[in-house]
């Protein structure tokens, strides 16, 4: 007997409905077909998906094309054939039948429409429990984000058939955004139906609150907003407030409560609670609001009071400051225990604007009631170890006023915890607070900055060629290859090679083969990594690449040939020239942890060449060069001349003293190809008169007889501020990159800084990229004097977007302090002129030079705020002008400095605001008592 389903619709039609790519064809052929009549074309269905989606994998454009075509109605063959509805779940929600295109028979494609998915699932021959079941397996299978396709289908579903689906946290921010849509004159599901004839007519909601109000689950769905994440970014939806307050979630969940749809104390409570257990601020953004909507009044804030005051001291910033505003409102009823709580936990929190408020409410308590005193002065004295001088000062000139009101212990104790205070305050604290004047002069407890020990020792060079061969694959592994490891290892590969060729070939041999395997081996030409890994095929007796990577690099317009790359040259330089004129070791290799070479080393090297007979690589003799001090080079030439060695020019490079300015009100130029930079330095020497920048054709250096200075010519062209377009688009180094630049030529730090400056600005721009900037640490080991452009580059590091970055610009300030080679009034002068540019943001540079003079360096601070302070006296007005005289005023008191400061006469004049007049005054009588 023939089965009638085979009769029906065979195999070969259905394939031939998906081949024709139109899911509406397929629809139209099997949704009239009960399931159970196409059961024959499960199993086939499922193997046309295996092969459709190895297709897609097969790296060919067209195979790709032709088979993605037809997923889109292969997807509605597997639906309606399904028996189950785990078998319908199944194709609704394979990853590779995901809202794929619906081809289009003219050509072209469109999005997928899910009313279209949901229709053919409701033919009439599907019934109430495998729609309801269906409902419920898709509900609980959506992502906890939402997928409002899938969504579409589930509520659709469950519509239809009354199932009451699971509130997964996916089918709930299904409903939250499709209550959202209700201000865009939105159809929801039940309209729909109607539209389609399957179902009467039902009400239009032209609003969210309209919506909310006919559901009928909306006491269970309003508590899981309270559990599902990131609702709050949904709640913070800011085209809603066009659409008036009946279309935003806060003030709709708020009418729900007054209209008696949904318990109002519940909904403060959740609200509360989820403040309280904190998240990330753009949600809680959203329960902000609603809290703001609730606008709870005096009982319901008195009857929540401790967890307002909970809230308050632990809660993040904006959740506090409303918790605060809330407890103020009732300030007066507010019990004292709980009062001096809540003053105590606010004023620990290094928020001014919190601090501010908190001590505007304790001032108005003892207004009302100065008893109240005994209870909240030993609370208020936690402002006296606040980030914020102000506001110190403000809780003293409290504390001092309601001081007569307290016991005799408590006074002992406030004046106890005046210890707290800053040293500019220490004065006043005497005086207000009748305490004993201590011995002038700084503490003795003063921490003072270390005595610079050195950098750290260079490491051991590898014992063998297999502990060279290990080492090499971890340099090229490594996220952040070390100077000193790499050229240690660099300096091994090449003296292990002309000892020992075949052993070091042999412990090579593997990591070799590793790299034939790597898919990236040749991307990155600028790395050190894909240097190292011409090397590695020179010394395994491979072809390399080395010609054209040199080509490449030295190739590149001079905006974006930087001397970053000059370790990739040398890497380079090896691999071309170790079979054909190998030396018996790297003459560049440091001797020193900052990447130095003593002379007297590098004349023994070079008298081991000679007794070798070894020719020096150009352009590892150009690195030696670099790498020796100035005063040492006479007798390296002469001890070079007398081995028979012409050593090239003096390669000292340029030390820029010119700089550029750019107007504050001149726009940011437009790099190359259209594109506007992040950030161009405000500030940027100019390249030094007479400097020779070779093209690329002369650093190709072909001619071994002649030496080459390719290293040399890089470090010698400075990036020119003034030629935009040029300028603009220099890139920012890579942190390895800026991580080596340091000892390219640690004699000459100011052309160093030059070319490192680009990128440590960029720092300063809010998409720098995440890492501490790796440059300035190192940089401040650098034997050579640091000039102006090595201070200016420290000031773009304190004004780094990253806090990593800023720490690491102290690490700079630290160590240059500690090696007696700042200039503080040098630095101060940039950090101004930056600063007037808006550049440099102070509420970056104060926290830090503030733990500068903590670390001991009190005095640098002092002369470089000092510096500061001289040069924006002129602009009074400017922001945050207060903060720096007070930051300036307590490094004076704590390092007990006696001189004067003309810029204070001017800043303490009437044409100057308030509290600039107010900490001009208090400095300048540190200064001069």
């Amino acid at each position: 007997m023939t089965d009638r389903a085979d009769e029906t619709i065979s195999w070969d039609e259905v394939r031939a409905l998906v081949a024709a790519r139109f899911p509406h064809g397929v629809i139209d052929r099997l949704g009239p077909v009960p399931a159970a009549e196409l059961r024959h074309l499960r199993a086939p269905l499922r193997k046309l998906r295996t092969e459709l989606v190895r297709e897609l994998t097969a790296g060919d454009p067209g195979r790709y094309r032709a088979a993605y075509d037809q997923l889109a109605a292969l997807q509605f063959a597997g639906i309606l054939s399904a028996a189950t509805p785990a078998e319908a779940l199944d194709w609704l929600t394979s990853r590779r039948l995901l809202d794929v295109s619906w081809p289009l028979p003219g050509g072209g494609a469109t999005s997928p429409d899910h009313h279209v998915v949901l229709r053919a699932l409701l033919v009439p021959h599907r019934d109430a429990a495998f729609h309801r079941e269906l409902a419920v397996r898709l509900a609980e299978w959506l992502p906890a984000r939402g997928d409002a396709n899938r969504w579409i289908v589930a509520h659709g579903l469950a519509v239809w058939s009354g199932a009451e689906v699971p509130t997964t946290d996916g089918y709930v921010i299904g409903w939250l955004r499709e209550g959202g849509l209700m201000h865009y004159h939105h159809r929801e599901i039940g309209e729909w139906f109607a539209d389609q004839g399957l179902r009467e007519p039902v009400p239009h909601h032209d609003s969210l609150l309209s919506w909310l109000r006919a559901q009928p689950r909306i006491g269970e769905f309003v508590r899981r907003l309270f559990e599902v994440p990131d609702v709050g970014t949904e709640f913070a939806d800011r085209y809603a407030a066009g659409h008036g307050p009946q279309n935003q979630w806060p003030t709709a969940l708020t009418a729900l409560a007054g209209e008696g749809l949904f318990d109002r104390a519940e909904l403060i409570d959740l609200c509360l609670g989820l403040l309280l257990r904190g998240d990330r601020p753009g949600n809680l953004r959203g329960f902000l609001q609603l809290h703001t909507a609730l606008a709870l009044d005096a009982e319901e804030i008195l009857a929540r009071a401790r967890d307002h005051v909970q809230l308050a001291v632990d809660g993040a910033p904006g959740a506090a400051k409303a918790a605060q505003k809330a407890l103020g409102s009732v300030n007066a009823r507010l019990p004292g225990d709980l009062l001096a709580e809540l003053t105590a936990g606010v004023l620990a929190r290094p928020e001014k604007a919190l601090a501010t408020a908190q001590l505007g409410q304790v001032e108005a308590a003892l207004r009302r009631d100065p008893a109240a005193a005994e209870d909240l002065l030993p609370a208020t004295v936690t402002a006296f170890t606040h980030p914020a001088p102000a506001i110190q000062e403000q809780a003293l000139r409290l504390v001092a006023r309601y001081l007569p009101h307290v016991t005799p212990a408590t006074a002992e104790a406030v004046r106890a915890a005046a210890d707290g205070l800053g040293p500019a305050l220490q004065r006043d604290a005497r005086s207000l607070l009748a305490l004993t004047a201590p011995s002038a002069g700084p503490s003795e407890d003063m921490p003072v900055v270390a005595v610079y020990g050195g950098p750290a020792p260079l490491p051991a060079p590898p014992a063998d060629p297999l502990e060279a061969a290990e080492r090499l694959s971890a340099v090229m592994a490594a996220r952040l290859p070390d100077p000193g490891e790499f050229e240690t290892v660099f300096a091994a590969l090449v003296a292990e090679h002309h000892r020992d060729e075949a052993a070091l070939r042999d412990a090579l041999a593997p990591l070799a083969e590793r790299r034939d395997r790597d898919p990236n081996r040749l991307l990155g030409i600028r790395s050190i990594e894909a240097a190292l890994g011409c090397l590695l095929d020179a010394l395994t007796g491979r072809a390399n690449e080395s010609d054209r990577h040199t080509a490449t690099l030295l190739g590149l317009p001079a905006y974006v040939r930087t001397p970053a790359v000059a370790p990739a040259l040398r890497i380079h330089e090896a691999a071309r020239r170790i079979t054909t004129a190998p030396v018996p070791f790297l003459l560049a290799t440091p001797t020193a942890g900052d990447g130095t070479i003593d002379g007297a080393v590098l004349v023994e090297r070079l008298t081991a060449y000679r007794n070798a007979g070894a020719r020096p690589w150009p352009e590892d003799v150009a690195q030696a060069l670099l790498r020796v001090a100035p005063h040492a080079l006479a007798a390296v030439r002469t001890a070079a001349g007398g081995l028979g060695f012409d050593l090239p020019a003096d390669p000292a490079p340029p030390a820029p003293q010119r700089f550029h300015v750019q107007s504050p009100f001149q726009p940011e130029p437009v790099g190359p190809h259209g594109r506007r930079p992040p950030t161009v330095p405000r500030i940027a020497p100019l390249p030094v008169d007479g400097a020779v920048v070779a093209d690329a054709d002369a650093l190709a250096h072909t001619d071994d007889a002649a030496v080459p200075e390719g290293v040399t010519d890089l470090l010698q062209a400075v990036p020119d501020p003034t030629e935009h377009a040029r300028f603009v688009g220099v890139p920012s180094l890579s942190t390895t990159e800026l991580l080596h630049l340091a000892w390219l030529a640690p004699w000459h730090p100011e052309a160093v800084a030059a070319h490192g400056l680009p990128s440590v600005a960029f720092r300063a721009d809010p998409s720098a990229p995440r890492g501490a900037d790796p440059l300035l640490p190192r940089f401040a080991e650098a034997p050579g004097e640091f000039g102006p452009v090595s201070h200016l580059l420290l000031a773009y590091g304190l004004t780094a977007t990253r806090a990593e970055s800023r720490t690491a610009a102290l690490d700079f300030l630290l160590t240059a302090t500690a090696r007696g080679r700042l200039r503080p009034e040098v630095l101060g002068e940039w950090l101004a002129a930056l600063w007037r540019l808006s550049v440099v943001k102070p509420n970056r540079i104060l926290p830090v030079l503030a733990d500068a003079a903590r670390s001991g360096a009190g005095p640098a601070v002092w002369a470089t705020l000092a510096a500061v302070i001289t040069e924006a006296a002129d602009e009074p007005g400017r922001r945050a002008l207060a903060d720096v005289l007070a930051l300036a005023a307590e490094c004076a008191a704590a390092e007990g400095i006696r001189t004067t400061l003309p810029a204070l006469d001017i800043l303490a004049g009437s044409a100057a605001p308030g509290r600039v007049r107010t900490e001009a005054a208090r400095l300048a009588k540190i200064l001069t008592t």
